[in-house]
């Protein structure tokens, strides 16, 4: 192994060990869990799986075989983090998680407002259409009803007059109930849209 080989498997090594606790770091801070057992288990996977990962780093340097001074680089790039870089990689990950999160939010708020918003409003609009043609022809087939009624009326007995009012009067107080309470839960729904915005304004 001549000495350019040497010194590239010895810096592979260092950025070995820096890799290593600053993935543990970052593992800390995403994905450790808080109960014990849980905590024991994933930080055997964890430390297993860097393991892994250090031995193919040195397997791509100088075919895996491991020497006494290749430790040492190794527990040097450790050191060398603790020392020099982990307190600007621990604000360089809150700011990226901070960053995250913020673009997170952001999306999903103007997902919220240009697609699930619209969407619900067409619908709500389109059924108070409906409700409203519906109602309408109620209306039209009361009056028909009526005028029928006015011209078959000597001829209808007053059991079948009595239940086909009954029937469009049962009819109409079911659309009238429903359009309240659609109406009712499109204004609570504003309202509460109109409160949430005044508190994310302050």
């Amino acid at each position: 192994m001549t000495l350019s080989t040497q010194f590239i498997t010895m810096l592979t090594m260092v950025f070995a060990g820096i890799l290593s606790v600053g993935s543990f770091d970052t593992y800390k801070r995403l994905l450790r869990p808080q109960v014990y057992w849980q905590q024991y288990a994933i930080d055997i996977l964890f430390f297993l799986t860097m393991g892994s990962v250090v031995y193919y780093l040195l397997f791509l340097a100088n075919g895996g075989i491991l020497r006494f001074y290749l430790v040492i680089a190794f527990l040097l790039g450790i050191s060398a983090y603790y020392a020099l870089f982990q307190s600007l990689f621990l604000k360089m990950l809150e700011v990226t998680i901070r960053i995250i999160v913020n673009l997170y939010n952001f999306i999903t708020n103007l997902v919220n407002l240009l697609l699930v918003k619209p969407i619900v409003w067409i619908l709500l609009l389109s059924f108070s259409i409906i409700v409203a043609i519906g109602r309408f022809l109620l209306k039209l087939l009361q009056l028909l009803i009526k005028v029928l009624f006015a011209i078959i009326s000597p001829f209808v007995p007053r059991i079948v007059k009595k239940y086909l009012n009954s029937l469009v009067h049962t009819c109409d107080n079911e659309i009238r109930r429903w359009w309240k309470i659609l109406r009712s839960w499109w204004e609570n729904r504003r309202k509460t849209s109109v409160e949430k915005k005044g508190n994310e304004d302050e």
